[in-house]
């Protein structure tokens, strides 16, 4: 029988993801997790980088956007399994601003496969700037071009097993946690406000067990406090959701697949980067190196355009012990 800190593994986990776009990273949208929990007496830690490349503008009569940067995200995040169906996490990011490296070979990439650059290759590269505006110059809303590092707002989650079917490998957690404003909102390193959110996740290895093909998926509701970041456009309820499936063709490998999506964090725009639905789509693998530990590595693309980062390159080293 396998040791309850292998027995995490036993269906693959989503992609530890979510909207990296600088007015949206700030809130407290949770990463995606799977339906199941830390066994109890074991912990999960997990080291996540996130470099998200921005480029998008646009302007209608009264406003003006445009978000070209990047901004990468380095968070640890720890798990803890108690009784026999609690679990109790934290999550502690730092968050960087910076003109980045990464536009130019995005140009090429778009160049040799014909991809239209959207504006790219007439801005000027690796280049900081977030910025709205609405109404005129007096009433400007964001304009940040400070480069800088520090400490984001910090997450501290708690989830409840409400299934845990070893043999059926089904598995169904309810989920939800609280972000604090720990970050600085000046520098778009946090929103100025507390968040809460709630989320039901479900993972099942059995539906297509015989094609070796893994599904999970989640949905919930995140309550935001107002903030500090276009505090008059804030929206008070978000929805979000994911899905996803992994295919383990060999044990050590699993590829997966997975799609994200949250409804709009902003009010009164009529531009797209601002108030408007959101949706990504995950594409890579994980390696498991050991029993103990596994290596995620996905590109995370815009399915709806200019509501998240153009691409983000995900990186997580996950350690069960």
């Amino acid at each position: 029988m396998p040791s309850p800190a292998l027995a995490i593994e036993q269906v693959p986990e989503p992609f530890y993801i979510r909207n990296q776009s600088p007015i949206i990273q700030i809130f407290g949208l949770p990463p995606t997790e799977g339906g199941q929990i830390t066994p109890p007496g074991q912990n999960k830690s997990r080291l996540v980088m996130d470099v998200a490349n921005n480029f998008t503008e646009d302007e209608s009569a009264e406003e003006s956007v445009r978000f070209d940067g990047e901004t990468s995200r380095i968070t640890l995040s720890l798990r803890h399994g108690f009784s026999d169906n609690w679990e109790a996490g934290i999550d502690i990011p730092v968050v960087s601003h910076q003109g980045g490296m990464l536009d130019g070979l995005i140009e090429n990439w778009h160049n040799a496969f014909g991809l239209p650059q959207g504006g790219r290759d007439d801005a000027p590269r690796n280049r900081l700037n977030y910025f709205y505006r609405q109404d005129g110059e007096e009433n400007q809303r964001l304009n940040f071009s400070n480069s800088g590092t520090g400490f984001g707002d910090t997450s501290i989650y708690l989830a409840y097993q409400l299934l845990h079917d070893t043999s059926s490998r089904r598995y169904m957690a309810l989920r939800g946690g609280i972000k604090l404003p720990t970050g600085d909102s000046d520098n778009l390193r946090g929103s100025g406000g507390t968040d809460v959110h709630l989320r039901l996740a479900i993972s099942d290895g059995e539906t297509l067990k015989d094609y070796n093909i893994s599904l999970f998926g989640s949905v919930g509701l995140l309550w935001l406090e107002k903030g500090d970041v276009l505090r008059s456009k804030q929206r008070q309820k978000v929805g979000f959701g994911s899905i996803g499936l992994g295919w383990m063709p060999i044990n050590w490998l699993t590829f997966k697949l997975q799609i994200d999506g949250h409804s709009r964090f902003f009010n009164d725009s009529h531009l797209r980067q601002i108030d408007s639905s959101s949706t990504q789509l995950a594409i890579g693998g994980a390696i498991k190196i050991s029993e103990q530990f596994v290596i995620d590595l996905c590109v995370v693309e815009d399915i709806i355009v200019d509501t998240a980062p153009d691409v983000t390159f995900h990186t997580a080293l996950t350690y069960l012990y």
